[in-house]
């Protein structure tokens, strides 16, 4: 009988037929499930190209990570972030592939700026760069002399408290010279009160002090009301060598953060430990110009010179911001110098004299004790200029002075204050002018502080790039992108192919810069 080659053929045929399309369904159903899993990633992917176009003077010069989102109009507009990340996309997925899968759209869901939750991520940024180039222990380094120069300050408040009292006494003192207000040991009213025992008590407190009514004779004016005077003037002319010299560069505070309305993100990050602000000090001092000269980085454009200055007082010109700084910084010395002063009896007696010598008449030993202080407040006031002076010159000045340091007399404070600002000398293990104007940041509310130093970035960077705001520097973005694949394997699986006769995938997906 003969054989029957073509029906085994056609049979294998269609045998074969089914096999291989049952093969290629589950081949295209494996790869249809690990395109699922992929879009996530591949956005991830498309993100990080999307991050990679970071403003590159932003890192030169200040080591910070921020993706520009602002429009020509210097208005945040997140759809530029979209349609550039769609223009990546379309060059990077041209050709053909197993897993190959096609952008199709792209929402930003959601953003973090810069200057959210009071510049949180600047801030962190700014401490992860500072980091990056000091040693581990370079912050606990200056932490001593900033601690002690914070609780310097805080002395500070409470001496002007007795600064008050003294010019209270004083006024007292000269109503009852007037004989507006006359007072006895009582407390009761007559012409002869002022004296008698009143002034037997005054007399006493004296003794205490080791002063005798002899050394009442010829002693220095009372320098309270010059310097009271000298604190509520213009100190520039006082401490600067040449104050001609003194920026004149101003900004408008109008636009900075934290008088305009900014932009807000709607990306909420996850909570996480707050940075040691000793290390954002750090940054500053090394990115950011004072009075003493430009910083090791930072940008070389300024639109003001004195940018720590500004971190302090927050006025919109330079001069403002110098003038307030040297007052605030004056009221440190002061307190320095009033714990070296005490420490000084031959000082404290002249003082004594003085106050003896101006109120002594009252017979009230605290008005006298209020006046003594007042002067050696005073005395402080007068070492303090003279300390500035050598910290804008250069030099470098101790919190607390040893006794053997002191510079200024009393008897000769005006003429001192007169002559013309110039170096003096400094002391190597003192602290130079950046160091005390860290103490005077560290004073600073901390969300203020950061405020201001975005408000300098943004001012100088808009010096290279008009608008440049930086509530439109994108920090993080969530996102959801639709991507597509076309069928690669003739099978059963088409259920999920569209009209468009493509497979469609969506992925979500966030991204942070760090």
């Amino acid at each position: 009988m003969g054989r029957k080659d073509g029906s085994i053929t056609l049979f294998l045929a269609l045998v074969l037929t089914l096999v291989f399309s049952l093969c290629f369904s589950l081949l295209e159903a494996a790869r249809v499930q690990a395109l699922h899993e992929l879009a996530p990633r591949k956005l991830l992917l498309n993100l990080e190209s999307l991050f990679g176009q970071y403003n590159p003077d932003l890192w030169a010069e200040y080591g910070l990570l921020f993706l520009d989102a602002g429009n020509e109009f210097g208005e945040l507009d997140v759809a530029l972030l979209e349609g550039r990340a769609m223009e990546e996309t379309e060059l990077a997925q041209r050709g053909a592939g197993f897993y190959q899968l096609a952008m199709k759209d792209l929402q930003v869901t959601e953003y973090a700026l810069a200057t959210d939750a009071g510049g949180a991520a600047f801030e962190k940024q700014a401490c992860a760069a500072i980091q990056a180039q000091l040693a581990a222990g370079a912050a606990e380094l200056i932490k001593g002399k900033l601690d002690g120069g914070k609780k310097i300050a805080k002395e500070s408040e409470d001496l002007q408290k007795q600064w008050e009292s003294a010019k209270n006494a004083m006024s007292e003192a000269e109503e009852i010279e007037q004989g507006k207000e006359r007072v006895g040991p009582d407390g009761g009213e007559g012409a002869g009160d002022s004296g008698g025992t009143g002034y037997r008590e005054g007399a006493e407190g004296c003794k205490k002090d080791e002063v005798s009514a002899e050394n009442l004779g010829n002693v220095p004016e009372n320098p309270v009301d010059s310097v009271d005077i000298l604190k509520s003037s213009l100190m520039l002319n006082l401490v600067v060598e040449d104050p001609s010299g003194i920026s004149g560069k101003a900004i408008p505070l109008s636009d900075t953060l934290s008088n305009r309305r900014k932009a807000q993100g709607n990306l909420k990050l996850s909570d996480e430990a707050g940075v040691d602000k000793l290390w954002f000090l750090q940054y500053l001092n090394r990115y950011f110009s004072c009075g003493s000269g430009p910083a090791q980085k930072g940008s070389e454009a300024h639109a003001l010179e004195y940018e720590l200055e500004y971190c302090v007082a927050g006025k919109s010109s330079d001069y403002e911001n110098l003038e307030k700084t040297v007052k605030e910084l004056l009221l440190i010395r002061e307190a320095g110098n009033f714990t070296t002063i005490m420490q000084d009896g031959k000082k404290q007696a002249l003082a004594l004299e003085i106050a003896t010598a101006a109120v002594g008449f009252t017979g009230a030993a605290p008005l006298i004790y209020a006046v003594k202080i007042g002067i050696l407040l005073a005395w402080s006031y007068i070492e303090s200029i003279l300390d500035v002076r050598c910290l804008l010159s250069g030099g470098r000045v101790a919190l607390v002075k040893a006794v053997s340091d002191w510079k200024s007399d009393v008897s000769v404070g005006e003429e001192v204050l007169k002559k013309k600002a110039e170096k003096t000398e400094s002391r190597e293990d003192g602290l130079d002018y950046r160091e005390y104007l860290q103490i005077l940041l560290l004073l600073v509310r901390e969300e203020t502080l950061v405020c201001r130093a975005m408000d300098i970035v943004e001012r100088n960077m808009a010096l290279k790039k008009e608008l440049f705001k930086m509530d439109c520097q994108i920090h993080g973005v969530q996102a959801v992108g639709l991507y597509t694949a076309s069928p690669l394997f003739l099978g059963f699986v088409t259920t999920q192919i569209t009209d468009d006769g493509l497979y469609h995938f969506r992925g979500q997906s966030s991204l942070l810069y760090k």
